[in-house]
């Protein structure tokens, strides 16, 4: 790859049956992040502490409980 050419990481939205790519520094897609319930979202970005808090077990666990939100709905 060319230095002149940049370079787009994304991942799969995790919601089961979603394959819309989302970019690195967001959990899921914004069709799903918005179905997650409100107080959730808000543990996920308190948990985020402005990339502080990136992979601490409370971030962990506010991802997890907001993906299995999406999952159940």
């Amino acid at each position: 790859m060319s230095a002149d050419v940049d370079q787009v990481l994304t991942h799969e939205c995790p919601a089961v049956l979603c394959t819309e790519q989302v970019d690195p520094d967001m959990l899921l897609c914004p069709r799903h992040w918005y179905q997650v319930p409100k107080p959730l979202r808000r543990a996920v970005w308190i948990a985020w502490h402005r990339g502080a808090g990136a992979g601490t077990p409370a971030h962990r666990a506010a991802m997890t409980a907001a993906i299995a939100a999406v999952n159940r709905a």
